[in-house]
């Protein structure tokens, strides 16, 4: 393995995010109802013995893979020494490489730089080969894994049914801004996209936009972003959160940094879920291009309206 191959490995994609909840039934059943998301397993086993409510869950877009994880939420309550502390939802965040030489060239690369690593098998199946586990500068659990060859995989059946194309990114509130910028650009082989003065940061790993949007704040989840085909889709999925009586809290609108157009709304847990299309691609080989700069908090979130009062208050804070 060449210096040049660890130096040059990065991460390709966000492939799943794992969330603590304290009702994992009703957060499941929101994900299978309203965004069409196949139940693919439980942590249990399947038998008429296994309760439900204590099974954790893995809800997948596709037949082969998850994309996204309910666990069960028995951490001990953290307090101050005289009130409860708010912990994040964040279960861990899930990563992938092409292949095992690239996860391989990865951890070298990791190793060399001071970062605490293991190794374990993935979801739990040796089978599946290993996937390497880290930290992020916020403690935030990481892991990151080859991507399965799906050379012999069935094609999936068309289904008449509301469901995003994939999981497109995650935004992260954190304290540790600069840091985490830099875990990501220099550690897992993120690019800066762009800036917001010092209070956001939107991060590439393959051609879309950003995968990890970064806000300047309290650590957690701001939403959790999923790609649809295009804005005619958008419009649809408009009418149809409607039909759901489900309550748009944010768009349609047009991000000023991504230029896509999204519609946001919150599971049923209050996490929000972002639906956007038509994010800008990058499709740069071996050139850089620069991060931009943004001085307007509005342009940069909007361009098409107002900001929704929990950023005009999170920007006061």
């Amino acid at each position: 393995m060449s210096n040049q191959q660890i130096q040059k490995v990065k991460v390709k994609r966000l492939a799943r995010v794992g969330l603590w909840t304290h009702d994992v039934t009703t957060q499941a059943r929101f994900y299978h109802q309203v965004l069409g998301m196949d139940v693919l397993s439980t942590s249990e086993d399947e038998d008429e013995d296994t309760e439900l409510e204590d099974s954790n869950m893995l809800l997948g877009l596709h037949d082969d893979a998850h994309a996204l994880g309910l666990f069960t939420d028995n951490r001990p309550a953290a307090t101050n020494g005289r009130r409860p502390v708010p912990r994040t939802s964040l279960h861990h965040l899930s990563f992938e490489v092409d292949t095992d030489a690239e996860l391989a060239a990865l951890a070298a690369r990791l190793k060399m730089l001071g970062i605490d690593l293991s190794f374990g098998p993935r979801d739990g199946d040796p089978e599946l080969g290993d996937t390497l586990w880290l930290n992020d500068p916020d403690g935030n659990r990481i892991e990151i894994s080859a991507t399965l060859d799906d050379l012999f995989s069935t094609p999936h059946a068309h289904r008449n049914v509301f469901r995003p194309d994939a999981l497109q990114h995650v935004s992260l509130y954190t304290i540790h801004l600069e840091a985490m910028v830099e875990f990501y650009t220099e550690a897992l082989g993120f690019d800066i996209s762009d800036w917001l003065l010092r209070e956001r940061a939107w991060l590439r790993s393959n051609a879309n936009h950003h995968s990890l949007l970064l806000i300047q704040g309290k650590p957690g989840i701001d939403h959790i972003g999923f790609s649809v085909a295009d804005n005619t889709e958008l419009l649809r999925w408009a009418d149809y959160l409607s039909r759901q009586q489900i309550e748009l809290l944010w768009g349609p609108g047009r991000h000023g940094t991504s230029g896509d157009t999204f519609i946001r709304f919150a599971d049923a847990d209050g996490i929000h879920i972002e639906l956007s299309a038509d994010m800008q691609q990058y499709y740069e080989h071996d050139v850089t291009v620069p991060p931009r700069l943004w001085h307007t908090r509005g342009m940069a979130l909007n361009v098409w309206g107002p900001l929704p009062n929990w950023i005009k208050e999170e920007a006061q804070a």
